[in-house]
């Protein structure tokens, strides 16, 4: 009631986002309006508000403002009113410029890892991390790296109807991730930030198969969860990438461990490493 749609902005398997006007306040705002089959679960639904503003409890600049959440009596549809951000999301950055340079992966990954790590010292896991929901926003004549969707893949992880078994990928999902019923904790997250920046070094996806256009999302998961899982150098070369930064080998060695417990503990100790290194 307190919006007024100005302007479609993006759509995708979980709804859409449309540009609004809030008119209590007059601010352009974003309103992102979920697919009402995503939380069909009573319990959800009523859950829903209270996790989709969880980014609050974030003491960090680098997550994205949640303004007013609920379920649109109308319609049904779960919605999320948020601040409009100015610029665009990783996964279209690093498609338009190609690979970074160590520094420029630095400056990005020092605001993510604040977010995200002061997101883990309150107990609280992304659980989606991609490159989708890291956008790179014009604020004030410079650049500031923001987290999106904090606590909605936890809920939608939950909906066990057949319309979310299909949602999300394993590109940048922990093994643990696949496993029904098994714990995720911050070490999840760590995996899918080591896996971002070997795509934003090397200008590719870690997983062979996902430049192969007869993959499916089954071969993805068996190099994730089976296969050996080769140096970052090694793989770099194999997809003819450009060389990475002496000492990365080791650091993306121990992001991407499967046993959890081998992994960096949090997104705080894994930056502190990466700057070492780079």
């Amino acid at each position: 009631g307190d919006y007024r749609v100005i302007r479609p902005l993006s759509a995708g398997r979980m709804g859409a986002v449309y540009v609004v006007e809030q008119i209590s306040t007059g601010r352009q705002r974003a309103l992102q309006v979920m697919l009402g089959e995503l939380l069909s679960n009573d319990d959800l639904r009523r859950r829903f508000a209270q996790e989709a503003r969880i980014g609050a409890e974030i003491d960090s600049d680098y997550v994205v403002e949640v303004i007013a959440a609920g379920i649109d009596g109308a319609s049904g549809l779960p919605w999320i009113a948020k601040e409009l951000l100015v610029g665009e999301d990783f996964a279209s950055y690093l498609a338009r410029v190609g690979a970074l340079s160590p520094g420029e992966l630095l400056a990005v990954f020092e605001q993510v890892t604040h977010a995200i790590g002061a997101a883990h010292a309150k107990g609280i896991v992304h659980r989606d991390l991609k490159p989708e929901n890291l956008f790179l926003a014009r604020v004030r004549q410079r650049e500031v790296a923001k987290v999106l969707d904090f606590g909605i893949a936890k809920l939608v992880g939950q909906q066990k109807t057949k319309a979310t078994g299909a949602m999300g990928t394993p590109l940048w999902m922990a093994p643990e991730q696949t496993q029904s019923g098994a714990g995720v904790t911050p070490a999840a997250d760590v995996w899918a930030l080591g896996l971002i920046a070997f795509r934003a070094l090397s200008g590719r996806v870690f997983w062979r198969s996902a430049s192969d256009v007869d993959s499916s999302p089954m071969m993805v998961l068996r190099e994730v969860v089976i296969d050996d899982i080769p140096p970052a150098s090694e793989r770099a070369r194999a997809l003819a990438a450009p060389p990475l930064p002496a000492g990365f080998d080791a650091w993306f060695s121990r992001c991407v461990a499967r046993d959890p417990a081998l992994r960096f503990p949090n997104a705080t100790d894994m930056c502190a490493a990466l700057r070492a290194t780079l």
